[in-house]
């Protein structure tokens, strides 16, 4: 029996194909009662829609965007312009994201919700008028969790990290985790055994523990030895650091990207590892982020969003996770 197609739907209504395309596609311009009927049709009708041409179709409106493309919204949660030009993770997350919605045919622009005069009303207010269609939300960086009160309903969403308690929206992040588990397996590597994590406690609880977890679990010692190796607290200085060093006795140190190099004491063969490599700290080993894949990453969801005219907080909301690079001293 020969597959339904979008004619056989609009001659079933008596209404046109474009009519049907339009109801299926979510398009604005179609009542609520119209795309009732087209959905009912299409489900009893055991419609489904050819990916061949659906791959025609996501062609065609790329092509389109090349001439005029469309707007996306990179939104800065917490972070002030200023703030931006000290955070390498930050710019290397913002060109990953640029590059991507260049290559796929859109334009990123940036919205801070720290602004002056700023709230999250006016911000959906500015989007929704300026047509820009979603955004990407970024990072929590002072808190473990919290909210934002968007006009979701109105746009398609993508949130950076898991630091987010609500709503629940589709979301990429690095695999925290499996960083851990590499950082340990170098180290372990090296012959050290007496591993320690020290490291700011609000980032971990962000990641759902995800660090903490990750030492626990893959530690070369047994657990009660290995969680008297473990150190989070809400404050970290050079002065606890060092008290903890000297009561810890570790012969390696894992940190969670606060760089710690300047707080061992001097000619200290305790062996470092940062779980947030960076380009201008080569001479500490670690896990590079790829802040720009995770960055591109977020594009990716958006755009497959805007694509299916997918707007709103989610049924099922998607978790995609991005992994790091073990990057050796140099």
């Amino acid at each position: 029996m020969p597959r339904p197609t979008l004619a056989d739907i609009a001659t079933r209504l008596g209404i046109s194909k474009m009519s049907v395309s339009r109801a299926l596609r979510g398009e604005r311009q179609v009542s609520e009662e119209l795309r009732e009927r087209v959905v009912q049709a299409a489900e009893a009708m055991g419609y489904r829609p050819d990916p061949e041409i659906a791959k025609l179709m996501t062609h065609m409106r790329r092509s389109k965007q090349v001439a005029s493309p469309t707007t996306l919204g990179f939104v800065w949660a917490e972070r002030e312009a200023e703030d931006l030009k000290t955070s390498s993770w930050s710019r290397e997350l913002l060109r990953g994201a640029h590059e991507r919605a260049d290559h796929l045919g859109y334009r990123l622009e940036e919205f801070h919700l720290k602004a002056r005069g700023m709230t999250s009303r006016r911000l959906s207010g500015i989007l929704e008028a300026r047509g820009i269609p979603g955004f990407i939300l970024s990072p929590l960086v002072s808190r473990s969790r919290g909210h934002v009160s968007m006009a979701w309903e109105k746009f398609s969403t993508v949130v950076i990290g898991l630091g987010y308690a609500r709503p629940a929206m589709h979301r990429v992040h690095h695999h925290h985790f499996l960083g851990m588990m590499t950082a340990l397996r170098m180290l372990k590597k090296k012959g050290c055994r007496r591993i320690g994590f020290y490291s700011g406690s609000t980032i971990n609880e962000r990641m759902y523990r995800a660090w903490s977890a990750s030492f626990l679990a893959h530690h070369p010692l047994p657990l009660a030895q290995a969680s008297e190796l473990l150190c989070l607290r809400h404050e970290i200085s050079r002065t606890d650091f060092q008290d903890w060093l000297r009561t810890a006795k570790p012969d390696a140190v894992i940190e969670g990207g606060h760089h710690l190099v300047e707080w061992l004491p001097p000619k200290s063969r305790i062996a470092h590892v940062t779980l947030g490599w960076r380009a201008d700290h080569p001479h500490v080993a670690g896990i590079d982020q790829q802040a720009h894949v995770l960055g591109a990453a977020a594009v990716d969801l958006l755009v497959s969003q805007h694509q299916q005219n997918e707007r709103g907080i989610p049924e099922h909301p998607k978790i995609v996770m991005t992994e790091g690079l073990w990057r050796a001293a140099r």
